[in-house]
């Protein structure tokens, strides 16, 4: 019997891993995020600017550090509520993809639609070339998973055809 990962298209395989990633990279910043929060975020930046050899002084972090340090106690819980919670989702939308599950093709499809206007702003009001191939990157994953949708059936590869006449023999 086949093996359900060379079942797997490839492009399937890349959204799915590439969404758990994801997933993980997020549940590691919003981690960092409560040990960061927890104490005064000016006193917790700087060692760990520090830490990566970062200059706190220099322009930028200097600019970062205040910036931080003066968000409110709820922006910042909301913050990490929304790390977590875009860690859920990207989980959920890989395994249910890596499970050929058509409802995981179908939230990666809303997820990812649901920001191209807002990208398209941001694009539109201050252009950089990383927003524009963010853009086209992100239109690329849902014009893909448009086009292969009919690949994705429920968990089974099979087309829905091919299903209906392996399991009535007699109609095909």
């Amino acid at each position: 019997m086949e093996s359900f990962s060379r079942r797997l298209p490839v492009g399937f395989r890349i959204i799915g891993l590439f969404k758990l990633v994801t997933a993980v990279l997020s549940v590691a910043l919003g981690l960092g995020l409560l040990r960061l929060f927890r104490a005064d975020v000016r006193e917790g930046i700087e060692p760990l600017a520090r830490g990566l050899r970062l200059d706190p002084e220099n322009r930028f972090i200097h600019r970062l550090i205040l910036g931080l340090a003066h968000i409110d106690r709820k922006r910042l819980e909301l913050i990490e509520a929304g790390t977590f919670v875009y860690a859920i989702l990207h989980l959920v939308e890989g395994i249910g993809i890596l499970r050929g599950k058509r409802w995981g093709g179908w939230l990666i499809i809303a997820a990812t639609s649901s920001l191209v206007p807002l990208e398209c702003y941001e694009l539109a009001q201050r252009p950089k070339l990383t927003r524009l191939l963010v853009l086209i990157f992100n239109l690329a994953i849902v014009a893909y998973l448009i086009r292969s949708r009919d690949q994705l059936s429920g968990g089974s590869w099979r087309s829905r055809a091919a299903r209906r006449s392996a399991d009535n023999p007699a109609e095909s």
